[in-house]
């Protein structure tokens, strides 16, 4: 079973990164800002989809789905700069792989949050200022 850092107190240490690599986005908006919109909106309509498969997959204690579609997302999150999804996919992706399905359902939560982190902080950035 994959296990979180924890400090001393037992608990799992909070992660302060930004949903959203800061320097990434900085990058991005300044030297492609149109496709940077793209890349965002196809993020926001697409990953919803992926991400309900994903929930379906655990749940129905598909290890083999599981895997391609935790790895799936940790690639694009990854590439998108999404630091802190890309990590807890892995963790999914490899309780995926050593067939811990305990592990699986567990890790699915921080998967799911750091989705709805992204999709927010994505909304926000495409808002008009």
């Amino acid at each position: 079973m994959i296990q979180a850092d924890t400090p001393s107190s037992g608990q799992p240490e909070q992660d302060t990164r930004p949903p959203i690599n800061v320097e990434w986005l900085t990058r991005m908006r300044e030297r492609k800002p149109e496709f940077l919109q793209r890349l965002f909106e196809v993020f926001l309509t697409e990953e919803p989809k992926r991400l309900a498969a994903l929930v379906q997959a655990v749940f129905e204690q598909d290890v083999g789905k599981t895997r391609f579609l935790a790895h799936a997302l940790k690639g694009g999150a990854a590439t998108l700069g999404l630091e802190r999804l890309s990590d807890a996919s892995r963790a999914l992706e490899y309780a995926a792989r050593d067939g811990d399905q305990t592990a699986m359902v567990t890790l699915l939560v921080p998967v799911t949050r750091e989705m709805e982190q992204v999709f927010l902080s994505m909304r926000t950035a495409l808002a008009p200022v």
